[in-house]
């Protein structure tokens, strides 16, 4: 079904029919609902409007996705920054202007009572990096509530996958319908951060802000807002800063691919190579 602009898919293993029918159903309505807070190409998304009134109470959600982009934004020293929204948009449209100061997100103020606001005028969020991961997370915290034991959750091609392992090819940066590697997942995550998914004429008009010398960044976690969220700090960080991310937290495997195609691995995601 048609979720984060395009179509995404759930699969289920060893399910009954007509009860994989159902729980599918509460599971696709379970991410509509929560991509109705995050699309910040709908005016009437609670993030749209958190953007224009500058100063509102936000959902539970919101709050969480929030709270966890903005330890991001510290972990990278202010190189992923989720204030960037309005020059994440005029990259996508071509446009190379920054109007955005750094380290914006400092201007994020989260009350105790709920209440979000932006305190610099340039602020616009963006949380399209760390909000599909916790919508898939969601979704299959929703089908195993359901009872289903095995499965995988494809949002655009990160994925969330649960109990049976499951063998995921990672796409070639390069080579639209070629495979740069496949890897087997067992109660975990993977999302890929590059310059090619989104981009204006030219892969340097990329929409991700900040990026340095890399072309893709695969990164498995054990959930999809993680995995999410370092494949993009790690994609925008210096090769010394993402050396330091990656030696501090061993658990989040990670596979880099420059601009010659050199390929480095760290925490042994080379383990869960397959093929």
């Amino acid at each position: 079904k048609e979720m984060f602009g395009k179509t995404a898919e759930i699969v289920l293993f060893d399910v009954d029919n007509d009860i994989a029918q159902s729980v599918l159903g509460d599971a696709y309505l379970k991410g509509l609902q929560l991509q109705k807070i995050f699309n910040l190409y709908d005016t009437n998304s609670e993030l749209c409007r958190l953007n224009k009134t500058r100063r509102m109470r936000v959902s539970r959600d919101l709050l969480f996705v929030l709270n966890k982009a903005i330890s991001f934004c510290q972990m990278s020293g202010g190189e992923y920054d989720v204030a960037f929204g309005n020059d994440i948009i005029a990259r996508k449209e071509g446009k190379s202007n920054s109007r955005t100061k750094k380290n914006s997100y400092v201007g994020i103020e989260m009350s105790s009572d709920g209440y979000v606001t932006l305190q610099m005028q340039e602020i616009f969020i963006d949380l399209g990096s760390i909000a599909k991961g916790h919508i898939v997370d969601k979704m299959v915290e929703c089908l195993k509530k359901e009872g289903v034991l095995s499965g995988l959750v494809d949002g655009r091609g990160d994925i969330r996958v649960f109990g049976k392992e499951q063998v995921i090819g990672i796409q070639h940066p390069r080579k639209k319908d070629g495979l740069i590697a496949s890897i087997a997942l067992k109660d975990q995550a993977v999302a890929t951060s590059g310059d090619y998914n989104q981009f204006h004429k030219t892969h340097k008009n990329s929409h991700i802000i900040n990026s340095k010398d890399l072309v893709s960044v695969t990164v498995v976690a054990d959930d999809l807002m993680t995995a999410d969220a370092f494949a993009t700090v790690i994609f925008v960080s210096s090769k010394k800063s993402r050396e330091r991310l990656l030696k501090t937290h061993k658990k989040i495997k990670a596979m880099m691919v420059d601009d010659t195609m050199a390929i480095t691995y760290a925490n042994g995601f080379e383990r869960i190579l397959r093929g």
